[in-house]
């Protein structure tokens, strides 16, 4: 940064919208020497000679743009200006406020005087607008020559200083930084040297301290123990585990760390034989450290005498012993699901053969009543034992029912007669079945399920003094005053209430009776999933359970299911007459009665049917005049070929054919599978014929009457 001496001149610029004013600048600063139309005086030849006066380029604009684009443009070829003299009104452009405002912010050390005649801005105002204070000048119109020379002599001077300061400060610091180098090369010198005499000794004490570290990170549980039995050092995972800090363990005997108090050191001598100087292994569970736990032993040795301790790290495998015998649980039900499965399929079978005989006796009963009453008896019976099938294979997941509006009372009527025979004698059954609506949308089987759960478990908390088992059905509208039922949304309700007068359940464990696998029967009495299983029924329908009990008077659970408006399904919509139909059948079925049946049923409405008990004879029987039959019902489990394989041989012949199939069970099959084959419907055994007939009729077109 180059200082400016007398011989150069300083770059003033002057910003006016009045052409005079800049005139008048330029005589008072930079005057012709031929016409200097304000003289500075005649001088005195006695007089003191005076300091040279400064020279000065002045550059004048109109605008405060221009005087921006100018301080700009010095800036880009070298040429600072050291004042500038600005009006602060210059229309049509910007004033003079907002120039010093960029020219500050494009040369922070210009000297910036601030002129006119009047101004609505203070210069308070005016020094906030265009900081810092010290290099803002106000000057009031009209202005004396000679005061505009003094502000141009000691502004120019001030910044000329301030460029000199400027260049000395740099040149100081250039001098400290070099300094400052020096000073840390020499540091840096003596630094390395401390470094390298501390060197061994950091590396014992990070030794020190990554053994530590490594020592205290594992999770699992460490403790050394001496040759005396005592704790000689533990991990913080031990000491967490103990609730203690590591000093206030180490130096006491090894019963305390492995023992209850009132355990009397039992598996503190059983862990103790393994100090033998040999590995061991073990699982075991210490009730002091809250857990099992697979306990390796390892000796220490310092040299090839006897150990001088013994290293016991225990891996806590609760949540693997808990996983474990979930596991079994669930391979159990996986087991009596598959069981269950076979068992329904040849089940569905007979009740198929027992209902279908039945339904063509009614046909032939007349007007023997007794006939008719003792067949609607068996076919009653039926329909329960194929709800059963259905609650069995539900419990074992492996079906999912279709829910449908069903009434409860008539449900939870049947369900208490079949609780009755099960019930030992010192139980009584109270029921109190309201005649309000009770239409709910469910699946018969799972509800009757619920009823039987919470009935089972009721009869169970009373087994040794007997009691009165108390089933209430009733309608609630929610909110009310004097039930609580969070978690619902305002509405009617179904209320299902299952009290009893045993034990009750103590408040500690009331939160957690609806975990799976949670119970507090014995070994052998329970799998602690009933209460589970009905909270996930209840809350697949929407609805909610609740429980209060007190320990010695009893417990009562209470399940709210929405109310639906929707007319319910019937015993009387069942015992509905088939629609007559019409049309060629080619039905099959490998159990021989069943498909005698069938054809029957299918007979006895009008329809012409051809029976076949082996699939691959029917698919020859098809293939010989695909157009001799309308529809094909199939049975999905037979030999040699199922019902799925058929119909895919069948339809590659003829791809309109409509195609009904029947199962006792597979797991494989759904509504949705089945129509991605290009089955026209799919139904379950035992079969109606009114349901048979339906679909046989909706796969033809036909209607159902």
């Amino acid at each position: 940064m180059r200082h400016i001496g007398p011989s150069e001149p300083y770059h003033v610029l002057v910003a006016d919208d009045e052409p005079q004013i800049l005139v008048l600048f330029k005589e008072i600063l930079a005057p012709d020497d031929d016409l200097e139309l304000f003289p500075r005086g005649t001088p005195d030849a006695s007089a003191p000679a005076e300091p040279q006066t400064p020279s000065y380029a002045v550059t004048v604009c109109r605008q405060g743009e221009e005087a921006v684009s100018a301080v700009r443009e010095g800036l880009k070829t070298g040429r600072r200006y050291a004042v500038a003299f600005l009006d602060v009104r210059m229309p049509p452009g910007r004033g003079g406020l907002w120039a010093a405002a960029e020219m500050r912010r494009l040369d922070p050390y210009v000297q910036i005087v601030i002129m006119t005649a009047f101004s609505d801005i203070d210069a308070e105002e005016m020094a906030r607008r265009v900081p810092p204070a010290d290099r803002l000048l106000y000057q009031q119109k009209p202005f004396h020559p000679q005061e505009i020379r003094q502000f141009a002599a000691s502004l120019c001077s001030k910044w000329s200083s301030e460029r000199d300061f400027l260049t000395l400060q740099t040149r100081l610091e250039s001098i400290v930084a070099e300094r400052t180098r020096e000073l840390a090369e020499t540091n840096e010198r003596l630094t390395r040297e401390i470094r390298e005499r501390e060197r061994v000794a950091d590396l014992i004490a990070g030794a020190k301290r990554e053994w530590e570290g490594t020592f205290d990170s594992v999770q699992d549980l460490v403790v050394i123990i001496d040759r005396d039995m005592m704790v000689k050092r533990l991990n913080m995972a031990m000491a967490h585990r103990l609730g203690l800090s590591p000093k206030d363990v180490v130096g006491r005997p090894a019963s305390f760390i492995f023992d209850l108090p009132e355990a009397g050191g039992e598996l503190t001598r059983r862990l103790g034989s393994l100090t033998d100087g040999r590995f061991h292994s073990l699982e075991l569970a210490l009730p002091r450290l809250h857990g099992e736990f697979l306990i390796t032993a390892s000796p220490i040795y310092l040299s090839e005498d006897e150990p001088l301790g013994t290293v016991f790290v225990a891996h806590d495998v609760t949540e693997r012993k808990v996983l474990e015998k979930k596991l079994r649980q669930s391979q159990k039900m996986e087991a009596i699901g598959t069981l269950a499965g076979g068992i329904a399929h040849d089940f569905n079978n007979i009740l198929g053969i027992v209902m279908g005989f039945s339904e063509m006796i009614l046909d032939g009963a007349g007007g023997d009543e007794n006939l008719l009453r003792r067949m609607e008896h068996i076919l009653q019976a039926c329909r329960r034992g194929k709800d059963l099938v259905l609650q069995i294979l539900t419990f074992s997941r492996q079906t999912e029912e279709e829910s449908s509006t069903l009434r409860l009372s008539p449900l939870v009527k049947e369900t208490l007669k079949l609780i009755r025979a099960t019930l030992p004698h010192t139980v009584a059954i109270e029921e109190h079945i309201a005649g309000g609506p009770d239409t709910v949308l469910a699946e018969p089987a799972q509800i009757q399920q619920i009823v039987m759960n919470l009935c089972a478990n009721a009869a169970h908390a009373m087994r040794e003094s007997g009691g009165v088992l108390t089933v209430t059905l009733d309608t609630v509208h929610l909110p009310d005053p004097g039930r609580q039922a969070p978690g619902l949304p305002p509405g009617q309700y179904a209320r299902l209430a299952v009290a009893d007068t045993g034990h009750g359940i103590p408040k500690e464990i009331l939160d957690r009776i609806f975990d799976p696998f949670f119970t507090t029967k014995k070994p052998g009495e329970g799998t602690g999933m009933g209460l589970s299983v009905v909270h996930g029924i209840v809350r697949k329908y929407r609805g909610e359970v609740k429980v209060k009990s007190v320990v010695g008077q009893g417990t009562c659970f209470e399940v709210f299911l929405p109310l639906s408006f929707l007319t319910a399904r019937t015993a009387e919509d069942e015992s509905l007459g088939a629609a007559a139909g019409r049309g060629r059948i080619l039905y099959v079925d490998d159990e021989e009665s069943l498909a005698e049946i069938g054809a029957e049923l299918l007979a006895g409405l009008g329809f012409q049917v051809t029976a076949e008990t082996d699939p691959r004879q029917a698919l020859e029987r098809f293939r010989a005049d695909p157009g001799a039959f309308d529809v094909v019902v199939t049975d999905q489990t037979m030999p040699g070929l199922s019902g799925t394989d058929l119909s895919r041989e069948l339809l590659a012949i003829r791809p309109d054919l409509p195609i009904v199939l029947v199962t006792g069970f597979s797991e494989s099959l759904s509504k949705d599978r089945v129509k991605a084959l290009g089955i026209r419907n799919f139904l379950l055994k035992p079969v109606l014929r009114k349901d048979l007939a339906a679909a046989v009729s909706q796969a033809l077109g036909l209607g159902t009457g």
